[in-house]
């Protein structure tokens, strides 16, 4: 069946062009290239693929496939509706889609989606949601992040523009892999590529806490994935490291017969356990993205951070073995704080032996330049997405081998130049697109005809007015920077038996050179570009009650054109809706029900039913400035009811409604809420230790903010360094393990205790001891080196803990024969250049001066 773009809007979006489109407002690239959406009107697009027959497949995140015969079709098929199996809450849903590399011969559609199912659980999807629809719900009393689900690979045949069907007349799907055990609302499955030999990858993410330390511990009752003991949450992307269960595929990337599912041959691992036969790359945090150098066969993983790093992976499939990226234990190139504060034997185990972990091949920080001067840095948060490859094409040579890449939340995409090896080299990274909307890019691919095409998941109009997405095309003009069409109208309706007169506005548009432009008008809808004089303005009469799509063209002397168009709803006023619930003053907690209503009055159509209603409910995280994350979605009610979700603080949460009139014509509001706090001191005894709380780790004593009803992770190491005395962990206040969770209802204190190793007295315990001046040692100083990397490595992080016997009031380290500065155990070192470094640590006392001989240790970097 024919499908509009956007269900329930069809009416909404007419006029909506998709060749020849206005071009995206906002939009920086180099000269001669133009960024223009080209499939617009989709509900939340997450992947697009191009079939070599010229169709193209576009996946929305809520289950739904479309097909349009080409990037002039504005009317596409719905190939297949996978609501009912689909998992649509926040980050989750269908993220991966690609065709088999020879389709249509072999007519394959894969489709990698948030499965809404618990795994081993006999009863069918959904489990959560309802079937057939947007946007499922998570009924927990514990907050939106308690509903378990899991991942699922299919295989669709096409059958012309629709899958075939079952008995049931839904989609046939033929299930390759199952896994991917989800407790939370983000790091869900991810993408999917083919390389040259027909072999099928597929990411997936952690499926754990994005606010929280997550070792297995959370949830009620906790870690419903069932792994061993401080094997869950986050540590389930180590899982091909240990043996005490079946390996899982959180964490992975896997490498597969797309016709069976079964390991792919060659893959590095062999025995009885088919999930580790198919992993060839394991330790992401959230591998939503990445892409196969058409040349090396190497693969790129965009792996999105937490808190501070985004990176690209590079590997080998064909190396033999497993290529392990470090998350939980590392970040980035650093060690990650939280999970080392948690000392878990899976991390331990990596920081013990630094060569099973790899660096990441090109990373960046949050909230800095990824390249100086570029114009891309964004308080919102980043996010590592879209990667593709250009080989050749009629964009500049200079462009031959690049390899693109997007950060989403940015809203940039950036180009990676090949080096003298013709691989990818960080060296020459440099902003190729900024765009002033965010969500741009999380999808990319190179088309058909040689240029880059980018999917947007939605557009970000004015304040926090959201639209619907868009596939954007990113074109090349030698020699010539074509126009950039836009067109605004005064008034776009009239009340019924009233005339609308109307002027259209194109004074906005604009050319790349600064060449006079030629306007050529279509008032009427017919085609024909000469309904008025060329002038960037034009006025027009309507005094029918029918819509009417007005265009404009805007030429350059080059003969290089833009149309932009809009629409206009002669005898027909907007609606007028009201949000009776919740009010702006109304304050959630996390878990907590947010009911919602509205009304709308039409002039014309008078009460609008529950169908005319469209809502959205976005969770806004605003560390300095905001970024949305999509909550859910619920299409053709009037009123409704979702839980809050759990986040760390400061968030809220906008709900957008959307009523449309029988004429397509409609009106938005919407309600900014914000969340309950509570106010948390974490603190130790003695002070000064290294705590973990949510996602701070620091000495303590600190404070903390949260969400009213937020499950919070405590962490403290087993053991603190202070002034040379090691002070083994006792216990906390609230009687809590060393790491534990705990919902955080109300303010107070929570506190470490400490007892010192061997004892000391009570005030002793406040204070750590010094050596006064002059002082006579009752025991010789002494120092050992308690861990250390390898001798020969190629982790450019260098950990290294150190205890000391006697009467020691500090230590000074030293690496590479600098000067020693004051330091405490652990000590880490990054971003250590190949070659030999030396490291020097000295038991001190009250006035700073060594009182032993040093602790040392030499060490080799090894080049890549």
């Amino acid at each position: 069946m024919r499908v509009g773009v956007a269900a329930g809007l069809v009416a909404a979006i007419l006029g909506l062009s998709i060749l020849g489109a206005a071009p995206a407002l906002g939009a920086t690239l180099p000269s001669g290239f133009q960024d223009e959406p080209v499939i617009t009107g989709l509900s939340e697009p997450s992947a697009f693929r191009f079939a070599p027959d010229g169709r193209v497949f576009v996946a929305e995140k809520s289950g739904r496939i479309l097909v349009y015969s080409g990037l002039e079709d504005t009317s596409p098929e719905l190939f297949a509706d996978l609501r009912t199996q689909a998992y649509d809450t926040g980050d989750r849903g269908i993220l991966g889609l690609a065709l088999d590399p020879e389709f249509p011969t072999r007519p394959y559609v894969y489709v990698l989606y948030t499965y809404d199912h618990i795994l081993g659980d006999p009863a069918p999807a959904p489990r959560w949601g309802s079937p057939e629809t947007s946007g499922d719900p998570c009924p927990e009393p514990k907050g939106a992040d308690a509903c378990l689900v899991s991942g699922r690979l299919v295989k669709l045949t096409a059958e012309g523009d629709h899958a075939s069907e079952d008995l049931t007349g839904a989609p046939l799907e033929d299930v390759l892999v199952e896994d991917w055990c989800q407790q939370f609302s983000s790091h869900s499955i991810g993408d999917l590529q083919f390389d040259s030999e027909g072999a099928l990858y597929a990411s997936g993410g952690d499926g754990a806490s994005f606010s929280a330390t997550d070792i297995g511990q959370l949830g009620s009752p906790p870690n419903p994935c069932g792994d061993p003991p401080e094997e869950g949450g986050a540590l389930r992307a180590q899982d091909v490291r240990t043996s005490t269960d079946p390996t899982g595929l959180n964490g992975t990337v896997i490498r597969i017969d797309p016709d069976t599912g079964e390991a792919w041959p060659g893959n590095p691992l062999a025995g009885p356990d088919e999930n580790a036969r198919r992993i060839v790359a394991a330790g992401f945090r959230n591998p939503f993205r990445f892409g196969i150098d058409p040349t090396t066969h190497e693969l790129y993983v965009g792996n999105v951070g937490w808190d501070t790093w985004e990176e690209i992976d590079r590997f080998n499939p064909a190396s033999g073995k497993v290529f392990n990226s470090g998350w939980p234990c590392y970040e980035g190139p650093n060690v990650q704080p939280a999970y080392e504060n948690a000392e878990v034997g899976i991390c331990e185990g990596l920081y013990d032996d630094p060569d099973v972990a790899s660096p990441p091949f090109f990373s960046y920080l949050h909230r800095e330049d990824v390249v100086p001067g570029e114009p891309c840095t964004d308080f919102r948060g980043s996010a590592v997405s879209g990667i593709s490859f250009y080989e050749e094409g009629p964009y500049p040579p200079l462009y031959d081998g690049a390899m693109f890449f997007a950060d989403s939340v940015r809203g940039c995409i950036f180009t990676m130049l090949p080096g003298e090896d013709g691989r990818p080299d960080p060296s020459t990274v440099s902003a190729f697109m900024h765009h002033s909307d965010p969500y741009s890019g999380i999808d990319l691919e190179v088309g058909p005809d040689g240029d880059l095409y980018y999917l947007s998941l939605f557009t970000e109009e004015g304040g926090n007015e959201f639209e619907p997405g868009a596939v954007h095309r990113i074109r090349f003009f030698p020699g010539n920077q074509p126009p950039e069409a836009r067109l605004s109208v005064d008034k776009n309706w009239s009340a019924e038996g009233e005339t609308l007169d109307a002027t259209f506005d194109a004074s906005e548009s604009s050319d790349g050179d600064d060449d006079p432009l030629e306007y050529e008008w279509d008032l009427d809808g017919d085609g024909d570009y000469s309904d008025a004089p060329d002038a960037d303005s034009a006025e027009e009469s309507f005094d029918d009650e029918e819509n009417h799509t007005v265009a404009v063209r805007v030429v350059d002397p080059d003969e290089a054109a833009s149309i932009a168009r809009v629409t206009v709803f002669p005898g027909d006023t907007p609606p007028e809706p009201t949000i009776v619930s919740p009010k702006s003053s109304f304050e959630w907690s996390v878990g907590a029900p947010v009911d919602f209503e509205a009304t709308a009055e039409d002039a014309e159509d008078g009460d609008l039913p529950g169908t005319s209603f469209d809502w959205v409910t976005r969770l806004y995280h605003c560390p300095q400035a905001c970024h949305a994350h999509p909550l859910q979605a619920f299409p053709s009610v009037a009123a409704g009811s979702f839980l809050a979700p759990d986040h760390d603080y400061p968030s809220h949460i906008e709900l957008v409604l959307t009523a449309v009139d029988s004429r397509g014509l409609e009106a938005k509001r919407s309600v900014e809420i914000e969340p309950r706090t509570v106010d948390l001191t974490i603190a130790s005894n003695p002070p000064g230790v290294n705590l973990t709380a949510g996602l701070e780790t620091g000495p303590a004593p600190f404070d903390l903010r949260v969400i009213r009803g937020s499950e919070v992770v405590l962490s403290a190491p087993a053991s603190a360094l202070l002034g040379g005395v090691s002070y083994p962990w006792l216990s906390w206040s609230d009687g809590g393990a060393r790491v534990h969770a705990f919902r955080a209802n109300h303010s107070g204190q929570y506190l470490a205790r400490y007892i010192p190793d061997p004892p000391v007295t009570q005030q002793e315990q406040q204070v750590p001891p010094t050596t006064a001046p002059g002082e006579e040692n009752d025991r010789p100083a002494t120092i050992q080196l308690r861990k250390h990397p390898r001798k020969r490595t190629h982790g450019r992080v260098a950990t290294f803990a150190f205890t000391a016997t006697g009467s020691v009031s500090g230590f000074r380290c030293a690496l590479d024969g600098k000067a020693a500065k004051p330091c405490g155990s652990p000590k880490t070192y990054r971003n250590l250049a190949p070659g030999k470094h030396d490291f020097k640590v000295f038991p001190v006392d009250g006035r700073g001066s060594a009182i032993a001989k040093p602790a040392a240790f030499a060490w080799r970097v090894l080049a890549d």
